[in-house]
């Protein structure tokens, strides 16, 4: 089995990673008598068999460069030392087994922070690890008869900007059999879906001449056999499941074609070597394995994609000079015709000049502080970040028209975003339109004065809630904007700390156990709006709150 993502693809995935890179700060090791141990056991879950081989990782919250990992010997043990005092993850991992996270009751919790304090010592921790589970079967034709280089995955159900939408858990595609094994999944439910993409058939040698192509085409397909997500049936994975004979039969339906011309106003000529894809315009975690890509070839320009599906996309366009990245990008929407005559042109896009003023002293988490723009209709960002320099400006360069959210990176905790402005109007909520012909100044303003809001978590016997999420949401008229939640885990004493916040009417909640996201749904938040608890902060305020987690059902459920 192989696993493995288009060039096109993996390429947005790498930017978009880099882009949101921050450097963290450095801090001087502790005295020698500062230093703390951690030690414990790692078993199998259900008995007390050790686990060797398992790896402990201990990473720094506060300082990203500051990882340490160890394996258990063969009676499961393990010990790390000359540990600085601070705020820890620690996670134990190994092949067949579902990584844990230290405080974590379920796979699916988020898991507990780790607060060292000088000189502590912290012994006899013992990690349960669960076996993971997996999901296989078969990929048909409508003939029954097996598809090779089918591309299974198995998702998950999550929260998106507060809408249920489905992620991709793991990948892999079918042998020649048709066969595909999932595996290292946690117990939990899964969508299966099988996507026979362009790329991949072709990768084994089928003509891939567009020329040729059907006018039928494979539909991605959801277990048990539908193109319909709505009507999939999911599979509980239990610990340690093998779940086999999840089989999909594929299904074909009526393909259309995309075609048109690239031209390209920086070399005054037709756009050849211009690397051209269709996504899909639905946000969404879910891969898109489509394969719906094309490498301009041709002298004149023209391109064509073929077998597209019926659907809303954006035709994004992307070319190189020398490393430089050059991106438009256009919807498109596919029905039951082909799509004639598109004219895409690569062009030099806007620069946008800018300054951040700071209210209050410059607070940075680390060496830098940058800069980027995110159009609001789309999930990626092709642009590099903007370093910003001593004087406090910055430039956002060649931005192609539409409307950006601006981004920061690298300011510290106690920060947040008080204003943003372009041309002397706010963009704060709205974002700010970019047109060729009438750049304006970008300003960005950051207080250094955020609110600050600690205390205890317990649960409703009165013991120090481990483990659980802590949110602070804005009053009703504001949770449109989503850079005013705050959210914390506690650590092992049930304390929480929320920092950065902008001045405000909030409400705060914490939960026994909830998944990520869910509070920025309205539908789950509202049988618990009663039991949050208002607060109103003032720039630069610290309160202490402490709150008894709500118990809830599951974290599929709103109901106590």
């Amino acid at each position: 089995m192989k696993s493995r993502l288009p060039l096109s693809l993996f390429f947005l995935l790498t930017l978009v990673t880099n882009s949101g890179a921050a450097q963290t700060p450095k801090t001087a090791p502790a005295r020698k008598q500062d230093q703390c141990k951690i030690a414990g056991m790692v078993v199998k879950f259900g008995g007390s068999e050790p686990l060797r081989k398992a790896k402990v990782r201990l990473a720094n919250a506060d300082d990203g460069d500051h990882t340490v990992s160890i394996v258990t010997d063969g009676g499961g043990h393990f010990e790390l030392k000359g540990i600085d005092p601070g705020r820890y993850h620690l996670t134990v991992s190994r092949a067949g087994f579902v990584t844990q996270e230290y405080g974590q009751k379920k796979p699916d919790d988020v898991g507990a922070m780790l607060t060292l304090r000088p000189g502590q010592e912290m012994k006899d921790l013992l990690f349960r690890l669960i076996p993971s589970g997996v999901i296989a079967g078969r990929i048909l034709d409508e003939d029954g008869e097996p598809l090779a280089e089918v591309m299974v995955s198995a998702l998950r159900q999550v929260y998106l900007e507060g809408k249920r939408s489905l992620s991709t858990d793991t990948s892999a595609q079918t042998n020649d059999l048709g066969e595909y094994r999932l595996f290292g999944l946690a117990p939990g439910r899964y969508f299966i879906t099988a996507n026979f993409s362009r790329w991949g058939r072709f990768s084994r040698g089928e003509e891939a001449d567009d020329a040729s192509a059907s006018q039928e085409g494979y539909a991605k397909m959801y277990y048990p056999g539908t193109p319909d997500s709505a009507k999939a049936i999911s599979v509980t994975v239990k610990p340690g499941d093998e779940i086999p004979s999840v089989d999909i039969l594929m299904r074909q339906v009526p393909v259309y074609r995309v075609r048109g011309h690239v031209y390209n106003q920086v070399t005054h000529k037709p756009g050849t070597g211009t690397n051209l894809m269709l996504m899909p315009k639905a946000k969404s975690r879910e891969w898109d394995f489509s394969g719906k890509e094309t490498n301009v070839q041709k002298k004149d320009g023209s391109f064509e994609i073929v077998e597209v599906l019926p659907g809303s996309y954006f035709l994004i366009a992307f070319w190189f000079d020398e490393g430089k990245p050059y991106s438009t990008r256009m919807p498109i929407d596919v029905g039951n015709a082909d799509i004639e005559g598109l004219s895409v042109i690569i062009a030099p896009g806007v620069n946008i000049n800018g300054r951040v003023i700071w209210d209050g002293p410059p607070s940075l988490e680390g060496d830098e502080l940058t800069v980027g723009a995110t159009p609001t209709d789309f999930a990626f960002a092709f642009n590099e970040p903007s370093r910003v320099s001593q004087t406090g400006s910055f430039t956002l360069k060649d931005l192609g028209e539409g409307i950006y959210h601006a981004n920061v990176a690298g300011e510290s905790k106690n920060c947040y975003i008080k204003e943003i402005r372009y041309g002397g109007s706010s963009a704060f909520e709205d974002g700010f339109m970019v047109t060729k012909g009438t750049p304006a100044e970008l300003e960005i303003v950051i207080s250094s004065r955020g609110a600050r809001v600690q205390g205890t978590i317990t649960d409703e016997d009165g013991l120090p809630a481990a483990g659980v999420w802590v949110v602070l949401i804005p009053e009703a008229s504001r949770r449109s904007q989503s850079r005013l939640y705050k959210t914390a885990n506690t650590d092992q004493y049930g304390h929480y700390d929320l920092r950065g916040i902008a001045p405000g009417e909030y409400k705060i909640f914490s939960w026994e156990r909830v998944e990520t996201g869910a509070w920025e749904d309205a539908e789950f938040l509202k049988p618990f709006e009663v039991k949050g608890e208002t607060i109103s902060v003032q720039e630069g305020a610290e309160k202490a709150i402490n709150l008894t987690a709500i118990r809830t059902k599951s974290p599929d459920s709103a109901k106590q």
